[in-house]
Parts: C-alpha cells; sequence; structure tokens
C-alpha cells in the first residue's frame, strides 16, 4: 500500500500476517489494534495491504471465539 490507510480501515499486516483496524499515523508507522485481543501494534505502510471481505471475516470469527472461551460455562 504506497499511501496511509484512513482510520477505522481493515489491513492486512502481511509481515505478521495479521488482520487490524487501523487506528492512527504516526512517524511514518501505521498504528493498528487487532479485534479479538484488543492488542496494539505498529507497521510500516509498505507492510500493509488493504484487507479483503474474507480477511475482515477471518477477524471477525477470531473475535468471536476469542469472547466465547472467556465466557464463564453455565
Amino acid at each position: 500500500m504506497n499511501t496511509f490507510p484512513a482510520a477505522g480501515t481493515w489491513v492486512v499486516d502481511v509481515r505478521r500476517d495479521r488482520v487490524g483496524k487501523v487506528i492512527g499515523m504516526s512517524d511514518g508507522r501505521v498504528s493498528l489494534r487487532d479485534l479479538a485481543s484488543r492488542e496494539e501494534w505498529e507497521a510500516s505502510p509498505c507492510d500493509v495491504r488493504s484487507a479483503t471481505a474474507n480477511d475482515e471475516l477471518r477477524a471477525k470469527v477470531a473475535d468471536l471465539n476469542h469472547r466465547s472461551a472467556r465466557r464463564p460455562a453455565q
């Protein structure tokens, strides 16, 4: 990706093979947040690409799995 992605968009960090939502840009880096773990990390703009619908679905399924694993059994 040659330009900075807009905040709130989904991207894939190809170096880490992680899907994240763009939360901002700073010092030439893209700040990302994982949907499931809420972990934040930074990536170089050249290491991110726009997420496909499948990429977004992968992130959302991971989030649901993460939430269900934390929920106490009834």
